[in-house]
């Protein structure tokens, strides 16, 4: 009976490893190639994607290229430094472009029409990165911004600035003095 028990615990547990060793596989091979598919045949381009680390190593390297450099004084163009990949990968593919951060692309988008969509979207169909994403230099420069908000939060700080924009003050005044 207890050789039995062996038998069937060992076939349970050699189940559960291929289970588990299928869905890795669906998960970091079968979906990222679909979807890296999917943007091909939509006109959309990125880096070469590897399995499991997706664009991390030419992310690295970017960056460290980036910061072994020393920043200009007075110089306001800091996306090169903070998210190099923003400046240099749109010229090598395109706009949009993609690249992916392990299994998960990072569709980048800069269509005016579709940042609006985008940010003026409430039904949380677009999952945002976050401020920065997962740049700690970027999270510094965006902080806790409407970009990287979502859900409640970017419901409440939009109400807040919404005012801001108003087309009354935006239009520009005549000074008194002049």
């Amino acid at each position: 009976m207890a050789a039995l028990l062996g038998i069937l615990l060992a076939a349970f547990l050699a189940a559960a490893a291929v289970l588990f060793a299928l869905r890795l596989l669906h998960s970091f091979l079968w979906v990222p190639r679909r979807l890296e598919r999917r943007f091909r045949r939509q006109g959309i381009r990125g880096p070469p994607r590897r399995p499991l680390s997706g664009n991390a190593a030419g992310y690295r390297d970017l960056l460290a290229a980036a910061q072994s450099a020393p920043l200009a004084s007075f110089h306001h163009a800091v996306v090169a430094r903070v998210a190099p990949h923003h400046r240099e990968w749109p010229e090598r593919y395109g706009r949009p472009f993609v690249f992916w951060l392990g299994p998960r692309p990072r569709l980048v988008v800069s269509d005016p029409e579709v940042v609006k969509a985008v940010l003026t979207d409430t039904t949380g169909t677009f999952g945002k990165a976050g401020p920065g994403g997962n740049n700690p230099l970027a999270r510094q420069l965006f902080s806790e911004g409407l970009v990287g908000l979502t859900g409640e939060a970017w419901a409440r700080h939009r109400r807040v600035i919404a005012p801001a924009f108003n087309m009354e003050r935006v239009k520009v005044r005549r000074c008194r003095l002049c």
